[in-house]
């Protein structure tokens, strides 16, 4: 699990929080296995689900490449807004 924000957070928590985030997103993949995507494959809720770990894998490999390092966050966050609106509307 995530740590939770604080209240009044130093400059270092968003480093904290990226090595959070690949430590957990690590562990999840090891979960991943091939009988764990054959099984949901045959079942229409784990076909749903499957859509979603591919969805949000998608919108994290764009958050990756879309966020630039000399744009403000405000930017970056509209382009991320509308690539997660391209993608609901090729549903």
């Amino acid at each position: 699990m995530l740590p939770k924000p604080q209240a009044s957070m130093d400059h270092n928590d968003p480093l904290h929080q990226a090595g959070a985030i690949a430590t957990a997103i690590e562990q999840l993949a090891d979960q991943l296995r091939p009988e764990v995507i054959r099984a949901a494959r045959q079942d229409e809720t784990g076909r749903r689900d499957l859509d979603r770990i591919e969805y949000s894998l998608g919108t994290i490999g764009k958050a990756l490449i879309l966020t630039d390092y000399s744009i403000e966050e405000g930017k970056d966050i509209d382009k991320l807004k509308a690539f997660r609106e391209s993608q609901k509307r090729m549903d």
